[in-house]
């Protein structure tokens, strides 16, 4: 049954529609468009860019790292974040099969990740669909 085109398919499916949500705030597109322009940065420089508080950048980070879109870093007491391209480009290569014919699909590349580090799907729960 793991091997399920079906199942693969759904899952992909909800994987693609988690990440949509996560990107569907405009503080979270903010978040994104400043992390792809500055590279990895820390969240109180990410605070005072955007001008709202580090707890509330937190708490919009916390979303976008639940579905891979964001990578923490910590030294220290600090704590650096920065955005997964990986990620981001298998998101929006998992959106633009939605439209294309089925004879056009090309395969979507996974996103490189580190050893040991969980998948965005195995952080989630059913009840956070």
């Amino acid at each position: 049954m793991q091997n399920d085109p079906t199942r693969a398919a759904w899952q992909d499916y909800l994987d693609l529609r988690r990440a949509l949500r996560a990107l569907g705030d405009e503080v979270r597109l903010a978040i994104v468009r400043t992390l792809a322009s500055s590279g990895e940065m820390k969240v109180t420089d990410l605070a005072a860019t955007l001008l709202i508080s580090q707890p509330l950048v937190s708490w919009h980070l916390s979303a976008l790292r639940r579905t891979g879109l964001v990578r923490k870093r910590r030294k220290g007491r600090e704590v650096y974040i920065s955005l997964d391209l990986a990620r981001y480009r298998s998101i929006v290569g998992q959106l633009s099969l939605l439209i294309e014919p089925e004879s056009q699909r090309q395969p979507v590349a996974e996103p490189v990740r580190s050893p040991g580090e969980p998948t965005p799907q195995s952080r989630l729960t059913p009840e956070r669909l």
